[in-house]
């Protein structure tokens, strides 16, 4: 269940508070015309003044993406063994990140940036995100995010009769689009 961490909130509210909070700062972003996640990363390059980088990272089982702020350039890695909707997830979740201008408390540890990044500086590092856990607002405002993301990457016009192409995609549309009012349950 989703929570606010200033109150501990659990309730269906809370979650349609954040989610709407996620889908009002993607408005305000130009994102039309874009459909995938590379076309996104040029986007927020040009937007931002600074290249994303994407890269493969090797696979070590505990983190699956990552997202390093340099000096000029911000580097996304992602685990170069996932493939196909589990990699745009991944990429997406860390986009996120940087569209709600998170940054993290938590260093990268000495042993995990010497493996992933043994040529690289860490004077150079000015901020990183690594998360292995949805346990902080942030972690659940970037899920959020990054699924309300693809959607929009993926969502194919509606056919110009009005008539829903594929029926199970409707539905699924209209639960990102509108939640149910029943109350929710963890279990």
């Amino acid at each position: 269940m989703w929570s606010s961490a200033a109150a501990g909130d659990r309730s269906p509210d809370s979650f349609r508070r954040l989610r709407r909070r996620c889908a009002a700062r993607l408005r305000a972003l130009p994102l039309h015309g874009l459909d995938s996640t590379e076309a996104l990363c040029r986007r927020l390059s040009v937007q931002r003044g600074r290249p994303i980088v994407l890269s493969p990272m090797p696979s070590d089982g505990a983190v699956c993406g990552l997202w390093l702020a340099l000096d000029t350039t911000d580097l996304v890695f992602y685990d170069q063994a996932s493939t196909g909707a589990h990699r745009a997830h991944i990429i997406a979740h860390e986009l996120s990140h940087i569209i709600c201008g998170h940054r993290s408390a938590e260093p990268l540890d000495a042993g995990t940036a010497a493996h992933l990044f043994p040529d690289l500086d860490p004077a150079l590092v000015r901020g990183m995100l690594r998360r292995a856990a949805y346990s902080t607002v942030q972690e659940r405002e970037a899920e959020i995010t990054a699924s309300l993301l693809l959607h929009l990457l993926h969502a194919a016009p509606a056919p110009a009769d009005g008539s829903a192409a594929d029926p199970t995609a409707a539905r699924i549309a209209a639960t990102l689009t509108d939640p149910p009012r029943r109350r929710w349950s963890p279990c």
